[in-house]
């Protein structure tokens, strides 16, 4: 996967996690993994998969 798909999906995920009611302090993505912080601490985590990002 190369830098511009990543940046579309990055840019897809933060779109959707602005419009959800959770809060969340930031996102993290690595291409794989998706982990959602609250307070120093990581409250979810995705995957790939999980995304429906295959």
């Amino acid at each position: 996967m190369n830098y511009k798909e990543l940046q579309i999906i990055d840019d897809k995920i933060r779109s959707y996690f602005k419009t959800t009611c959770e809060p969340f302090d930031y996102l993290e993505w690595d291409g794989q993994v998706l982990q959602v912080w609250l307070n120093n601490e990581i409250i979810e985590t995705y995957f790939r998969e999980d995304l429906g990002l295959h």
